[in-house]
């Protein structure tokens, strides 16, 4: 009876799985194409959505550059970098990674396969969100 109670364990302990849906960085890298889709945040509160293909941020890790191409109209609201190529980086800090641009460190992000959010450092910054 005590081996049936260890096989038992033993099945219960494999056939358990990690369902966690949050994903390391390190794991997921920022290489091609990513659609700016929202910002929010700034001293007034934006919360500007634009539409996919309309600023476009394209991350080329292997010689560490980021060109953007903005084609967007709106001039009212912070609409992200101008069109361009930026050097960029990404630092570690104590657990979370923060993206630098040209030297500015936008803030921490998050990416998945299909999202990128870029979290500013100060409460005045803006929050960039990104879809492949």
């Amino acid at each position: 009876m005590k081996r049936l109670y260890i096989l038992l364990l033993s099945l219960l302990i494999i056939s358990c799985s990690n369902d966690d849906d949050s994903t390391n960085n390190s794991l997921v890298d920022l290489q091609g194409e990513w659609n700016l889709v929202n910002i929010i945040g700034g001293f007034e509160g934006i919360d500007q959505d634009f539409e996919r293909g309309t600023i476009i941020w394209d991350f080329n890790e292997t010689d560490g550059t980021i060109t953007v191409t903005n084609n967007s109209t709106i001039t009212d609201v912070y609409n992200g970098l101008p069109s361009g190529t930026y050097d960029y980086s990404v630092m570690d800090s104590g657990g979370s990674d923060e993206l630098i641009v040209n030297d500015i460190n936008l803030g921490t992000f998050t990416v998945t396969s299909i999202n990128l959010t870029i979290i500013p450092q100060f409460r005045d910054g803006f929050e960039i969100r990104f879809d492949r």
